[in-house]
């Protein structure tokens, strides 16, 4: 008895912080049973003023793109089916969990523990690519993920390859610059550094093209921060030569490579013809948009689609492979489409006031080289999903939202942190740090 009372609110935090950092790799109950359980406590503590709220700058654009939802919600024309998608925003809060659970610790051993358990989950990824192994999954489940030149599209322990790689990509822009900070000992920098390579695997055996896509700009982000500008430019030429060099020089090894690999096919496949369903989608979208430019359609009508979509089959005499109730691949359309002009106009201030607050950071140098590198990767996270965001409806995943907004919350308890500005003043944006 005496050790249950012991037990602090604090504790059992404790325990649903590390319940979210173990499950963000695999397991969505995990997630959804450690949000649940920081709503609670941090609401017990709250009422007991055991914690303070932290006024945060993010809180307006959320808020935008909530009256946006609402607006567009009430005057759809089903009012009660639009409101019953609120119930997909209880994640939300989660930036601010985070932001008040790390107020006064240290998230560094939780970070270490996800990038050994999402290094674990990555191996089996890869393995899973080679081998199509799928111990989660049952024999139905498997059949929906068919082999492609004797390889599988890799889920971990997922159920879709997408899914799977924009959980890999976030993990991976978050944990490569740990890597090159000096103030970390050679081991961790080391741990980071395979850690990083480990879901940089898992991104390239998920085979999704807007997931490699996402890569490139979180690499761009990490050098343009680590190089300057100058120095990354030339990078990115040196970079480009090569890659155009690659594309123009013809040679048997390279024909061989497109034509008759897995991956060589994937990457040949990012061209106007091989996606043009996608293109047809966003055409569609437009036209919705066009009809409806303020207001969208509302929440949780996206049926009402149906007959843009119509049009576009007879016009263009294409089938779709998907419905317009799957999406139209494309986050930002989407939210334009489900939550109105102002809906969508939250969302892009709700990202974009937090990413201009860490590039100011940044900028401004007044961090520990170890904060630069925990924010660049943040950075690089947020910019690379930004980027897959464009080709998927990314955000709506409720595993990648929970991870992006882990993210959100690891960077506020940096912008927030007390310390930072009495630190010591350390190089800028753009001066390399190892």
């Amino acid at each position: 008895m005496n050790m249950i009372r012991q037990i602090t609110s604090e504790n059992i935090r404790s325990f649903f912080l590390l319940v979210l950092f173990i499950s963000i790799p695999f397991s969505i109950a995990g997630d959804d049973f450690a949000v649940i359980g920081l709503y609670l406590v941090t609401f017990y503590r709250l009422a007991k003023k055991e914690d303070r709220w932290i006024h945060t700058p993010v809180i307006y654009g959320m808020g935008l793109m909530f009256l946006g939802a609402l607006v567009s919600a009430l005057l759809s024309d089903s009012v009660l089916l639009s409101l019953s998608y609120f119930r997909n925003f209880w994640r939300l809060g989660l930036p601010f969990l985070i932001l008040l659970a790390f107020k006064e610790r240290t998230y560094d051993r939780h970070i270490k523990i996800l990038a050994l358990v999402s290094s674990l989950i990555a191996i089996y990824s890869v393995i899973q690519y080679f081998t199509g192994l799928d111990v989660l999954r049952s024999a139905a489940r498997q059949a929906e993920f068919h082999p492609a030149n004797r390889v599988w599209y890799a889920v971990g322990v997922f159920s879709h390859h997408l899914t799977y790689g924009g959980v890999s990509l976030v993990l991976f822009g978050m944990f490569l610059p740990n890597g090159a900070s000096r103030e970390r000992s050679l081991g961790e920098r080391i741990f980071f550094i395979m850690a990083a390579t480990c879901n940089f695997a898992a991104v390239i055996v998920c085979m999704g093209r807007s997931i490699w896509l996402g890569a490139i700009a979180a690499v761009a982000v990490v050098i343009f921060t680590f190089l300057g500008f100058k120095r990354s430019l030339i990078a990115i030429v040196l970079v480009s030569l090569l890659a155009g060099g690659f594309l123009g020089y013809q040679s048997t090894l390279k024909r061989s490579f497109f034509k008759t690999s897995a991956l060589g096919r994937r990457i040949d496949s990012i061209s106007v013809k091989s996606n043009l369903d996608r293109l047809y989608m966003w055409e569609a979208a437009l036209r919705v948009i066009k009809d409806h430019p303020v207001l969208g359609l509302g929440p949780n009508r996206r049926e009402l689609m149906d007959p843009y979509y119509d049009q576009i089959k007879r016009k263009k005499r294409h089938k779709f492979q998907h419905p317009p109730t799957v999406g139209v691949h494309n986050i930002y359309l989407q939210n334009w489409i489900d939550f109105g002009l102002l809906g969508m106009l939250g969302y892009l201030i709700w990202w974009g006031t937090l990413l201009v607050q860490i590039l100011f950071a940044l900028w401004q140098g007044q961090i520990t080289l170890k904060r630069i590198a925990q924010l660049a990767g943040i950075l690089a996270s947020l910019a690379g999903i930004m980027v897959a965001g464009v080709f998927e409806n990314n955000f709506r995943d409720g595993e990648v939202q929970t991870v992006i907004l882990v993210a959100m919350g690891l960077a506020l308890v940096l912008l927030n942190s007390e310390t930072s500005g009495s630190q010591e003043k350390k190089p800028t944006l753009g001066t390399s740090n190892g």
